[in-house]
Formats: C-alpha cells, sequence, structure tokens
C-alpha cells in the first residue's frame, strides 16, 4: 500500500514538474512575441484637435493648462496662439495640402528673372506637352520626352530624338506634371508626389528620378547659384570678359566670364545623379538626395537635424527655409563673407551679371557696386528678394540680418494677412499649415507581391527579430524606428560633406524668436515676440542642435516609407539596379556589374531597387563593390558630385538573417504586419 502512495507522489510531482515546465514556457514565449509583433504595429498619427507646441503633441486640456500658467484666458483663442501653441484642424491640414500642391516657392524676382527657371522649362515646354498629349490621359511616373531639336546645356549636346527621362509624375487625366505651374514656378509637390504603377498619387513620397540636375541647368542664369558647388569662378580658365565690380572695401573686381564660367557650372551641375539635390550656399559639394515627408515625430529635420527647434519640433522652419532661406539667391550675399569668404559685393555681382532678365544685369561702363545696382533696378525690395518674406525678431534689419535656429538668412516666409496669396494668415501660418499637413502623412501600403508573400511565410517577422539581435533597434527603435538623435561624424563614418554644411554659421547665430502666432502681416511694431525653446536641443539658443558640433553629424532617419525611397544612406551612394544581383541561400552574386552604384542607376536616370539597394546597405561584400562602382565615376568624386555611399558600417551577412530582414525593412508601411 505503501508503495503505492509513494508511486503516486512521484507521478504526481513529475506532472507538476512539466507543467511547470510548459507553464513557464507559456509565460516566457508571450514577451518575446511581444517585443518582435511590437515591431509591426502602426505608428500613432497626429490627432486631430492636439495642439503642437514646440515640438511637443499637447491634449486640448494640456495646451488649457499651459495657457493659464502663462496668466491667459483658455478661452480666447488667440490665448493659444500667443503662447506659440498650434491647433491641429481640419482646415489647417486643407489648408496645407493647398499651399504644398499649388504655392509657388521661391521670390518671382530671384528664381525667375534673375536665375531663368521659367526661362529654361521653356525650352523643353513643347517636347513635355507632347509627350503629355502622348500619354493619352493616361498617368506615368517617369514622363519620358523626346527631343525635337538638339539640345546644348555646357559643353554637353542632347541630339534631337533622344528619349530623355525626365522623372516628372503626371496623373490620370493630367495636362501638367505633378508641383509644375504653366508659369515656369514650381510647388512642394515636384519632388514629394509621386504617381503609383497603378495611377494613385502618393503623397509625402520623395520623386527619387526627377531630372533636377537637367532642369537646373536649362536655366539661362544657373550659375547665380555658384555657392551652392564648390567651383571656384576667379579660376584663371574663366577669366574673359567678366563686367567688373567695385567691392565693400572700393577695390575694383572683375567678375569671371559669364558664358565660360556658366558652361562650367552647368558641366558641374549635370554631374549630380538625378533625384539629388543641393540648396545651401555653403560652396561644398554635398548633394544629398530627396527625402520622404513622413514627419510625425520625426524630429530634427533635414540629413543634418540643422532644424530642430520651434513649431512641430522644427518641421515649421524646415518649411521656411524651402520658400525661403534655400532659395533666396540674392538675400545669402548678407554672411557670404562670413561663411564662405566671398564679399557680398562680389556674391551680388556673380548673380547679377548674367541675369536672365536682361534689365537688370550689371550695366556696360563704369564698374558700379552691385548692391546699389540692385537697388536701382529693384527699388522695391519687398516686391524683389523679400517677396512674402520678413526679418524674424531679433535678427536685424536687412541687408544685414543675423541667422537663428529658426532661420538661416533671418527671414521668414509670411504673406501679407489680408493679401489674396494662397498662404495668407498671420505670421507663420503657411509653414505651419504645411508642417501639420506633413505630419498627418503616413506610408502608402506596400501592395506589392512579394509583401504578400513575406509576410504570410514568416520573413518579415523573422526579421523583426533580426533587426532586434543585430541591434538596429537601438538607433532605430520603434514605432517611429528613429531615436530623434544627430549622431557625430565619428560614430556614423559617412562622407562628411552635408554634415559640415551649417558649422560656419554657429558663431553667427542669434538666440530663435518668432511673432506670435496672431500677429497679423505687415507686422506692428508692438507686436509680442515669442523666444523659442532650445532647452535639450542644444547647448545654447546661440548654437547649433547637439550632435552637429565640433565637426557635423547625421539624424537618425525614420525608416518608416523605406521601401519607397531607395537609394540609401544621405546622399543616395548606396543603389543597385533590379536585376543587378542575384541573393540566394549562398549568398549574393552580381549578375550585372553595371547596374551597381549611382554609375548604374540615378546617374543614368535609372531608378534604384529597394530591396538589392538594400542589401547594398546591409551586406558587407557588396557595399564594397557598390563604393567601387561610384569611385570609379569621375562625376561622382569629392570635386564634383562628391557621393560615395561609404559609412553606416553595420552589417548583417548572413544570408538568411540578411534576407529576412531587408522583408521586414520593406514591410515598414502604415500597418507593417498586415496586407
Amino acid at each position: 500500500m505503501r508503495w503505492r502512495q509513494r508511486a503516486f507522489l512521484f507521478i504526481l510531482m513529475l506532472v507538476a514538474s512539466l507543467a511547470a515546465v510548459v507553464l513557464s514556457n507559456i509565460l516566457m514565449e508571450p514577451r518575446a512575441t511581444l517585443a518582435t509583433e511590437a515591431l509591426l504595429l502602426p505608428a500613432p498619427t497626429q490627432q486631430i484637435g492636439n495642439y503642437d507646441y514646440f515640438g511637443k503633441s499637447i491634449t486640448p486640456q494640456e495646451a488649457a493648462q499651459l495657457v493659464s500658467q502663462k496668466g491667459l484666458n483658455p478661452q480666447e483663442p488667440a490665448s493659444y496662439q500667443r503662447i506659440g501653441a498650434v491647433q491641429i484642424t481640419d482646415q489647417l491640414l486643407a489648408r496645407g495640402e493647398d499651399i504644398f500642391f499649388n504655392r509657388k516657392i521661391g521670390d518671382a524676382f530671384g528664381l525667375q528673372r534673375v536665375f531663368g527657371f521659367g526661362v529654361g522649362l521653356a525650352r523643353l515646354a513643347p517636347e513635355i506637352a507632347k509627350a503629355i498629349v502622348d500619354l493619352n490621359g493616361q498617368p506615368t511616373s517617369n514622363l519620358i520626352v523626346t527631343l525635337q531639336k538638339d539640345l546644348k546645356i555646357g559643353s554637353r549636346t542632347f541630339p534631337k530624338g533622344t528619349a530623355f527621362p525626365t522623372g516628372l509624375d503626371v496623373e490620370k487625366g493630367g495636362v501638367l506634371p505633378i508641383g509644375l505651374k504653366l508659369t515656369g514656378d514650381l510647388s512642394c509637390a515636384i519632388c514629394h508626389a509621386v504617381v503609383s504603377p497603378t495611377g494613385q498619387t502618393l503623397k509625402g513620397v520623395p520623386n527619387g528620378d526627377l531630372a533636377i540636375p537637367f532642369f537646373i541647368a536649362l536655366a539661362p542664369n544657373s550659375a547665380s547659384g555658384f555657392a551652392r558647388l564648390n567651383l571656384n569662378p576667379f579660376d584663371p580658365k574663366y577669366k574673359g570678359n567678366g563686367k567688373k565690380i567695385i567691392d565693400s572695401t572700393g577695390q575694383i573686381i572683375e567678375l569671371p566670364d559669364p558664358d565660360k564660367f556658366e558652361a562650367a557650372f552647368d558641366d558641374a551641375v549635370l554631374d549630380v545623379p538625378f533625384g539629388n539635390f543641393e540648396s545651401a550656399p555653403d560652396i561644398i559639394n554635398n548633394t544629398t538626395q530627396i527625402p520622404s515627408i513622413f514627419t510625425f515625430q520625426g524630429s530634427p529635420y533635414l540629413p543634418d537635424g540643422q532644424f530642430a527647434v520651434g513649431s512641430f519640433g522644427g518641421l515649421s522652419a524646415q518649411a521656411n527655409s524651402v520658400y525661403s532661406s534655400e532659395i533666396n539667391l540674392l538675400a545669402a550675399a548678407q554672411m557670404s563673407a562670413e561663411t564662405i569668404g566671398v564679399d557680398p559685393e562680389v556674391y551680388l555681382g556673380m548673380v547679377l551679371q548674367n541675369a536672365a532678365d536682361p534689365t537688370i544685369r550689371l550695366p556696360q561702363g563704369s564698374p558700379v557696386k552691385p548692391s546699389q545696382w540692385l537697388r536701382k533696378v529693384a527699388p522695391n525690395v519687398k516686391q524683389a528678394e523679400l517677396e512674402d518674406q520678413i526679418p524674424a525678431p531679433g535678427t536685424g534689419a536687412y541687408p544685414k540680418l543675423k541667422p537663428s535656429l529658426i532661420t538661416y538668412n533671418g527671414l521668414i516666409f509670411s504673406p501679407n494677412t489680408n493679401s489674396l496669396d494662397r498662404a495668407k494668415g498671420p505670421f507663420l501660418f503657411g509653414m505651419n499649415a504645411i508642417a501639420a499637413w506633413e505630419n498627418s502623412l503616413v506610408p502608402p501600403p506596400n501592395k506589392t507581391p512579394e509583401n504578400q508573400q513575406a509576410l504570410a511565410n514568416g520573413s518579415v517577422q523573422r526579421g523583426a527579430k533580426v533587426f532586434q539581435e543585430a541591434g538596429c533597434i537601438t538607433c532605430h527603435p520603434s514605432p517611429f524606428f528613429t531615436d530623434n538623435k544627430i549622431h557625430p561624424l565619428s560614430e556614423i563614418g559617412t562622407n562628411s560633406a552635408r554634415a559640415e554644411s551649417r558649422l560656419a554659421l554657429n558663431d553667427l547665430l542669434v538666440a530663435p524668436k518668432l511673432y506670435t502666432f496672431n500677429t497679423p502681416v505687415p507686422v506692428p511694431a508692438n507686436a509680442e515676440v515669442l523666444n523659442v525653446p532650445t532647452e535639450g536641443i542644444s547647448a545654447s539658443p546661440t548654437t547649433l542642435p547637439n550632435g552637429i558640433l565640433p565637426d557635423g553629424g547625421y539624424k537618425t532617419t525614420s525608416l518608416r516609407g523605406i521601401y519607397l525611397s531607395a537609394p540609401y544612406l544621405h546622399d543616395g551612394g548606396v543603389a543597385v539596379r533590379a536585376g543587378a544581383i542575384q541573393a540566394t541561400a549562398n549568398g549574393i552574386t552580381v549578375v550585372d556589374p553595371t547596374g551597381l552604384g549611382l554609375t548604374g542607376t540615378l546617374s543614368q536616370g535609372i531608378s534604384a531597387d529597394s530591396a538589392n539597394s538594400l542589401r547594398a546597405l546591409l551586406d558587407q561584400g557588396l557595399r564594397s563593390k557598390v563604393i567601387y562602382a561610384n569611385s570609379l565615376n569621375p562625376s561622382l568624386g569629392k570635386d564634383r558630385a562628391n557621393l560615395d555611399g561609404t559609412g553606416h558600417n553595420f552589417y548583417v551577412n548572413d544570408p538568411a538573417k540578411q534576407t529576412d530582414l531587408v522583408n521586414f525593412l520593406l514591410a515598414l508601411d502604415d500597418n507593417p504586419g498586415q496586407f
């Protein structure tokens, strides 16, 4: 009897032990699963009714409390504007979208009469019109034009009959490309909206194959943007029939021959791959690819994170740069001596001597000061380079404005409140509206068969685990896949040029200030001023954001929508064409070496493939081949486009894990875990 009891107790203990093991596994397994599944959940979205308060999303209750703490009445809408809070409403988003798609960027004086963008575009207008007619109402993501005449740009001639990929997108039934106007003006949408293979307009997706260099070089005075590239205008080989001017010290200076320098500058511009642009007047060759604008919780903005303070965490300031500081050719003369070592009069002389409009070109005869000539031909500065732009508070008076972390030329785009302008409203309204709308965008669903299969067979889920194990999650944590930090060059190791773009401004900065958001334009003399918070973002209000100093750095880019933003890294140097490689269980085989790097893709106007380019980002051997392919192209060298695909040396070389990780990254759309 006693042996039966002992046997029963033994069996009971055995069952209990097994149950404990099973229970332990049951309890432990969901934790790992939940951690992985969290990477596949939709990211939170910007909520209608909430407020933005200098980059913080706060509820109406929190906003009311903040207003009360500042001694204002929370029942008054103006109270929120007076503290710098912006409420997210459907009406605000609609205005932002309208401005984004339909409001021209840049001042007409500089972009059209000086630079001549519309004049240049007119050279291709018959071809564009015919190509659109030939679509018969069908959409396209890359309008191919056939040249009806020989087209000479710089030292290059594009022969009649050449089929040229413009990268322009045309919607179904469209009579003009997205973002392009009959006047020759352009809107933000030309770079940040594309047509999908099914004909849908995808908002916020970068137009990565846009022939930006071609359209820039078409302009008759593209060299007015000389400060965007490192091309010395006073090299003796450009000496010839340049105008003589009087510089700031009273010295006579002979400018370069306008035709020689224009041709050389056009050649340099045409070396830049499609989809890349250069906007900073820093005389550094540091072009970068067009970014996606799924921006919610993505601060700081631009590759180096230079826009980090102000409304929407720097996004309004970044939008302002597109409408003012990055495109305003003439206002850059204010700080040219301090930032690029070029006398302001020499800078203006370079910009004006070959102006597209002959009436504003520097005169023949005796030398003049270009600044005086400018005011003679354009006496009203508000109808010239300060069109719809006003000095930010605390920056001084034009033309001796100081930069701040809000505006690097001291100017804010803000049309008159009572005008008919699409962006009209109180101070900074248009830029806040665009920022709010951009923050409402989410990556469109990845509906490719490859993504469907990868989700169905578990590859995406396994890739999420690899993402954790490889440490990617350290800098790219979910749900927005960015740590919102600027990492120093020593840590990232990528091409340094873009990271160094703003370093020369650091000693010139004044504290960032804005007028309250109920301030009308023109700004009254007694307007209230806001001090823009910089705590935790920069060491002081007059230093660049943390991570940029002392040698430059790069922000952690969000990975959301990465399947639509090939090639990779800020310079787009990690590029591989479709069909150029074959990935198997044994590794990667290059089947077409001509498809590697920018040389095999966007330098020829050919799009980079997302999956193949991600493999080049993650596979050490393939990356070295891509970097080598870039290095063989003189157009991409440091003295030209300066694009190489180096850095971010974090690799997953195991073939199976790499495949799963690539599939996971390609799945990061609006709802990564679902098809």
